[in-house]
Order: structure tokens, then sequence, then C-alpha cells
């Protein structure tokens, strides 16, 4: 397929909402709809909605547009068998565990339909158009709830021999730690997740902790999170910049991991919790940097992901462009 023309449709499917696009082959996005998900329907009602989605932007955008969509990508939390386009046990989309979406999509819009987990499709994405364009080999992160991963290697997304390779956020950092909800013991995930950092915040401040986060939600520390505690550690608050300095120590000891392994040229890291900014980023190449192989410390680069708010769809919209 070539990339010098046409469009993709990108959908991006979450437990609260569907985020659809379509997007020309320079990664633009020209026409964007947005759904709730209503996953306590069921599995069908689901498709029926990511479906709706994609008939909103069909009806919306210029017939000669139409008439150049290549295909349909889709980014979906849980497994993915990517061949047959089937997504097995998706968080917080219990009903659509076993469901075929690739055969019902391309059954109802006669478009090629391409299926990827949403942090190897955010990965592709970055790859094809964000802070990974032009590398080889590449590792991407996505820190929003939990910690994603998508590994691109020669070019291409790897999934490995049962497709579920990227799931980088079960690399052990700690021997006795959190137990992780996928039955192990100090992986990184629990650690470094929106929610569990917002929780961390609260439980050490109802414990004594002195912070200027309580006066930024007036007391009611149910409103607490990252963007609240990234506010305080700007405004020099000793509190919340230590526990900045904490969780991008814990992302960088997973990082030392992952790269030890897989020899990237860079390490993209996303998702809400990357909108930190360099509050997260310094400890997190500082860790890296002290205790890394002195070689690769030198020649890895960690930068943030480029996508910002579309990365869902263009995500979704370049796995088209790829062949997965």
């Amino acid at each position: 397929m070539s990339k010098k023309n046409g469009y993709a449709i990108g959908v991006d499917l979450g437990g609260t909402n569907i985020a659809a696009g379509i997007v020309n082959s320079s990664g633009k996005v020209i026409l964007r709809e947005k759904l709730p998900t209503m996953a306590h329907l069921g599995g069908k009602a689901v498709l029926g909605r990511i479906a709706q989605a994609i008939s909103c932007l069909m009806q919306k955008t210029d017939p000669k547009i139409r008439k150049e969509i290549k295909g349909i990508g889709i980014g979906t939390p849980g497994l993915v068998d990517h061949k047959r386009g089937i997504v097995r046990e998706p968080p917080n989309l219990p009903g659509m565990d076993g469901m075929n979406i690739k055969k019902y999509m391309e059954t109802r819009f006669k478009l090629k339909t391409y299926l990827a987990n949403d942090a190897n499709a955010y990965a592709v994405g970055e790859h094809t158009f964000g802070a990974g364009k032009g590398t080889k080999n590449m590792v991407c992160i996505t820190l929003g709830t939990g910690l994603g991963g998508g590994i691109i290697i020669d070019g291409k997304l790897y999934v490995g021999s049962f497709e579920t390779a990227g799931e980088l956020g079960h690399v052990i950092i700690r021997k006795e730690g959190i137990p992780c909800l996928c039955g192990s013991i100090g992986c990184v995930e629990p650690y470094v997740g929106a929610n569990f950092i917002a929780e961390r915040a609260r439980k050490d401040i109802k414990n004594g902790k002195r912070s200027s986060i309580v006066k930024l939600v007036n007391g009611d520390l149910s409103k607490i999170t990252p963007i609240i505690i990234e506010k305080a550690a700007r405004q020099k608050d000793k509190y919340a910049k230590a526990l900045w300095n904490e969780i991008g120590s814990e992302i960088g000891t997973a990082l030392i991991s992952i790269v030890n392994t897989l020899s990237p040229e860079m390490v993209v890291i996303g998702g809400g919790v990357s909108k930190a900014g360099d509050i997260l980023f310094n400890p997190i190449k500082e860790k890296f940097n002290k205790i890394g192989f002195k070689f690769l410390r030198k020649r890895v680069k960690i930068v943030p992901g480029k996508l910002s708010d579309d990365a869902g769809v263009l995500g979704s919209s370049s796995l088209v462009w790829n062949h997965i």
C-alpha cells in the first residue's frame, strides 16, 4: 500500500469511550468522532457502537475522501489475535472476550481491518508518525491507568510467538512488593499507574505528610490526580517532587531491564502520566544513567511521545499503513 496518498480510519476502543478519526497518510486527523462505549450493554452492543462511530465518519466526510479510505485500524485493550482479528480478556470490556472484531467490520464496511492491542497500536503510531519515525528498533511505553508497551524490531511491531509481546508493565523491579493483577509480585505497573500515584498521595497526606496538594484541592483529597501533584511539584512542593522522583526512579529501573534485553535505539514514553514532563523524565533518565550499562546509556535516547491527544486514533490508523 502506498503511503503517499489515501486515508485510513483509526479507532481507539476504550472502556468508557470510543474515539475514531479519518487520518491521511501524513498523520493528520481530518475528521473526528467520539461516542460512549456503553460496555455494560455487552460485546455485540460495543461492536455496534464501533460501527456507528465509523459510519458517522463515513457520512460526514467528502465522498471523494470516502472512496480513498484504504482500511480500518482498531486499537483495543486486551490480548489480540492479529491474523484473525479476535480480542481476548480485554480489561473493562468483559463482554468483548473472544469477539472477532475484524470479521464484523470487514463484513459491514468492505474494508480491510487490522486489530492490535492499544499500547502496540500506539507504538506503531509513534514509529510511523511520531517521535520514533525513522528508527529501526524502538520501545514504546504508555503511562496511564497502568503501564503498557510496544516493541518495534527491524521496523515492524514485534508480537512474539503467542502475540502477547510488549507487556512491559510486568517487568519485575522489586523482589518483594505490591501484588499485581497478573498474579506476580513486584511488577512496575502497580507503582507508576495514574490511580496508584493519586492514591499514594492521598494515603501519605492522611498519614501526616505535609504538602501544598491539600490547598490545591481545597482539602478534598478525592480530587487528587497526577496533574495536581505535578502542579504542586512545579510550585516547589517537597513532597510532590519526592513522589515524582520515586515514580521516575521505578520507571528507570524497569527501563534498564528492557533496554538490556532489547537494545533499542530509542525509548518513547507517552500516555497521560507522561505529561508531567521533565519532572518525570529527569528522574527516569537519572536512574537509567546511574545503573545502566555505560555503552547503552550513551546511545539509547529516552524521549516523550509526539502524538499527543490524537495518539489513540493515529496509532490505530497506522496499523493500516503498516500491514500487521
